[in-house]
């Protein structure tokens, strides 16, 4: 069964919604952020501390976009993840990763700032950069939501599973209110997916 490390409101998220998607089997061990780097057989599995990361029998992915991708070639063929010749896979690709490597990815000097920085620097010039970035970016979703019901088109795909995850990541931290109104209709439609809410539901699992 695969393994997961870490679950949500981190990145974990990205990857138990892939698998409750895809309807494959899993089980969570949850990892204690403060103690992370004690926690010997999660560094196994993500070196770098970082979550999520999952084991599947000796294999050992981490990265969650790495992750989406490597549960759709292994236990695919699957819609959610397109292959280099279907029409769709040059959006797909490109957005699977947008939204981690501009959306998700610069938001962590926002989180640092709010969560673990000293109150004095918490409203700090690289966190309001950040947040600026982002809402600019994120701009970049709107065309092709003009020409599909989802990123790639009208079928739902891993794509939306980052950049749905982006942007949930954005609502956590308040600020949804600067995003268009089209990315928060977008994004209410993803929360509402089954696949979504039972793996949200993780978090709050004992």
């Amino acid at each position: 069964m695969i393994k997961v490390y870490g679950a949500p409101p981190t990145r974990a998220l990205r990857a138990l919604w892939m698998l409750e998607e895809m309807g494959l089997p899993y089980e969570i061990h949850r990892v204690d952020f403060a103690k992370r780097l004690e926690d010997r057989e999660f560094l196994e599995a993500s070196p770098t501390g970082s979550f999520p990361a999952i084991r599947d029998g000796d294999t050992c992915v981490m990265e969650s976009c790495a992750i989406l991708e490597y549960l759709g070639a292994k236990y695919g063929p699957t819609p959610l993840t397109p292959g280099s010749g279907d029409p769709r896979y040059a959006r797909y690709i490109s957005f699977l990763h947008f939204g981690e490597a501009s959306l998700s990815g610069p938001l962590n000097v926002v989180i640092g700032s709010k969560f673990f920085a000293p109150e004095d620097q918490k409203q700090n010039w690289g966190a309001r950069f950040a947040i600026d970035s982002f809402v600019r970016k994120s701009r970049a979703l709107i065309e092709p939501l003009k020409r599909g019901t989802y990123i790639a088109g009208d079928t739902f795909t891993a794509a939306d599973i980052s950049c749905g995850y982006a942007l949930g990541l954005a609502a956590f931290l308040g600020i949804s209110e600067r995003l268009e109104p089209a990315l928060v209709e977008y994004a209410s439609r993803l929360t509402a997916r089954p696949a979504y809410q039972r793996a949200a539901s993780q978090q709050n699992a004992s």
